[in-house]
């Protein structure tokens, strides 16, 4: 029996678009699904670098770095077919998951759970001048 499988797809910061990363071969890049267009994947609220505030256990807020962003992927059970998982897992965009480090840890964190980014007052200052 094949095995049924997903490649994981991966927010590449710096060219803006999902890349389709297979995870059992060394992290190497692949092909999309045939018949799917990866323009229908929705796209994150945060990237790479963003400075965020999350919550992850309901105590506190802490802050941290983007540092990877993706969506689910893997191998899928063996009577759902392949249009049913991509529905399930690619396209909704609560199953966007992101890694970000705090406090030299890393915390899988979904987007309900960030509270937002922070902007640095140098890039606030370019947008508004700061007045004396």
């Amino acid at each position: 029996m094949a095995e049924k499988y997903l490649p994981v797809p991966v927010w590449n910061s710096s060219t803006a678009h999902w890349e389709a990363v297979d995870f059992r071969h060394g992290q190497r890049i692949v092909g999309w699904p045939a018949g799917f267009d990866p323009a229908t994947l929705p796209v994150p609220e945060y990237s790479e670098g963003d400075r965020v505030q999350f919550v992850r256990d309901e105590t506190c807020a802490r802050e941290g770095v983007v540092r990877r962003v993706f969506l689910r992927g893997g191998v899928y059970g063996p009577v759902e077919g392949q249009e049913k998982a991509i529905q399930r897992w690619y396209l909704d965009p609560e199953n966007i998951t992101y890694i970000v480090t705090a406090r030299g840890h890393d915390h899988t964190i979904k987007s309900w759970n960030i509270l937002g980014r922070f902007v640095s007052l140098e890039r606030i200052s370019r947008v508004f001048p700061l007045s004396e």
